[in-house]
């Protein structure tokens, strides 16, 4: 959904620049021009325009996702990462547009946008009784503009403003399905007639199965930032208040505090990132136990990636396999490095215990002689073209859990561990095809 709502907003706002100084008759052609060439070209990006009516200030359209191939090129275009198959679920799927021009005191234009027709996958995929009925009370909600979402883009023509309106329904069917959603608002920044930066909130987001399960989401913030001229140069940050999962066998899953940091860049047609992810803590309850895990940390880093050969690999179909190996062995082409500079559990608490948690680093360098049909066919061979090394510490009192479990209490007569600071330590590495733990070999 956010995907779509960005593809949506960076698809509608692109022509809507223009001067203040300009009469409010001039500025008004002026946008629709820019909006009659928009609409124009994106026929050729795998969409359709249909039912279109334009009046002296306001205009009317349905936009039909036709061509999920063209499509992904489109959104790539716009800073938004996607494949071919993910698109593939939005091939049928209509969304109407309603326009006006210089609709109030901040607005140049403004749109409302809501779905008139879910994509084939669902409505040809709902056979059943109970699935089309619960499909009928969805299609009358699109009748009635549940989903509806409104932006506004400034009169400066270099911001935009929106939210969706909130959702409180009930589907009823053998399982009523209650869906709740609150707050969602978003803002953000144009330059270069696109977008380059948008902020989001949104206050709660729960889907309650009556007696089977029920998923909530609250104080979810996104910020996303273009910072150079491909859609690969970017920062964002992501942060939830609490995730809640609950289901009629007594299952309980929550996590505290989730925020993520994200951060990539291009250079000479190679892409690099990091990302960097902490949790407070997460809680796991069931009918016989309870565990917690405080302050859950984990950060990578990745650099080498060919840039086209990613592109392309957004536009095939994954079951592919001869084209998909054919695209990886060219976007490792020059050697790819990849990093866990952490992932880390402080504490672990289980029936009113607390121990120590673990500590987890790993480096890979894969060499461009790597060949990825020689790893299917001789591995070993392949792995000389890899180097690897991965360090694992447990607190003694987790690794006095982890022996208590039979299958690691057998893997524990081979690879023994090391004493450390008070803790058990694993340093696993694979050089010139060799693996060895802890310096002993065992390949």
């Amino acid at each position: 959904m956010k995907k779509l709502g960005l593809g949506i907003i960076a698809l509608l706002v692109v022509g809507a620049i223009y001067y203040f100084t300009a009469g409010s008759e001039q500025i008004t052609a002026e946008i629709k021009k820019q909006v009659n060439s928009k609409l124009t070209s994106i026929q050729k990006e795998g969409f359709s325009v249909q039912n279109r009516e334009i009046k002296e200030a306001s205009e009317h359209f349905i936009l039909s996702f036709d061509n999920p191939k063209k499509i992904v090129q489109f959104f790539s275009h716009q800073g938004i990462q996607t494949n071919v198959n993910d698109v593939q679920m939005l091939k049928g799927l209509k969304v109407a547009v309603d326009i006006k021009y210089l609709a109030d005191t901040y607005s140049a234009v403004s749109f409302d946008i809501y779905p008139v027709m879910l994509p084939t996958a669902i409505t040809s995929a709902t056979t059943s009784v109970e699935d089309k009925k619960l499909l009928t009370q969805v299609e009358k909600m699109l009748d009635q503009k549940i989903f509806i979402m409104h932006i506004s883009v400034n009169k400066l023509g270099n911001g935009f403003k929106g939210y969706m309106n909130d959702i409180n329904k009930v589907l009823h069917g053998e399982k009523d399905i209650r869906l709740n959603m609150k707050g969602l608002t978003f803002f953000g920044g144009i330059k270069d007639n696109a977008i380059s930066s948008i902020k989001q909130d949104l206050k709660t987001l729960t889907m309650n199965i009556v007696d089977k399960i029920k998923l909530s989401f609250a104080d979810i913030h996104s910020d996303y930032a273009i910072t150079g001229k491909t859609p690969y140069d970017y920062t964002a940050t992501y942060n939830m208040g609490k995730i809640d999962v609950s289901t009629n066998t007594a299952f309980n899953f929550t996590s505290n505090s989730l925020h993520i940091e994200s951060i990539s860049r291009t250079n000479n047609g190679l892409v690099s990132g990091s990302l960097i992810s902490t949790i407070k803590k997460i809680s796991i309850k069931n009918k016989k136990q309870t565990y917690a895990f405080n302050t859950f940390v984990f950060e990578t880093n990745a650099s080498g990636l060919d840039i086209s050969a990613f592109d392309k690999l957004q536009e095939i179909n994954v079951n592919n396999r001869k084209e998909v190996n054919a695209l990886i062995q060219q976007m490792i082409s020059k050697g790819v490095h990849f990093e866990i500079p952490k992932c880390s559990v402080a504490s672990i608490e289980s029936q009113g215990q607390q121990i120590d948690g673990f500590n987890i680093t790993a480096k890979v360098d894969v060499d461009k002689t790597f060949n990825i049909i020689a790893l299917e066919t001789n591995p070993m061979s392949a792995l000389s073209a890899v180097d690897a090394n991965l360090n694992i510490t447990l607190s003694k009192g987790l690794f006095s859990e982890i022996k208590k479990i039979p299958q690691a209490m057998l893997a524990l007569m081979v690879l023994q561990p090391k004493d450390k600071n008070g803790k058990k330590v694993f340093r696993i590495e694979l050089k010139k095809g060799k693996v060895t733990v802890n310096g002993m070999p065992i390949l």
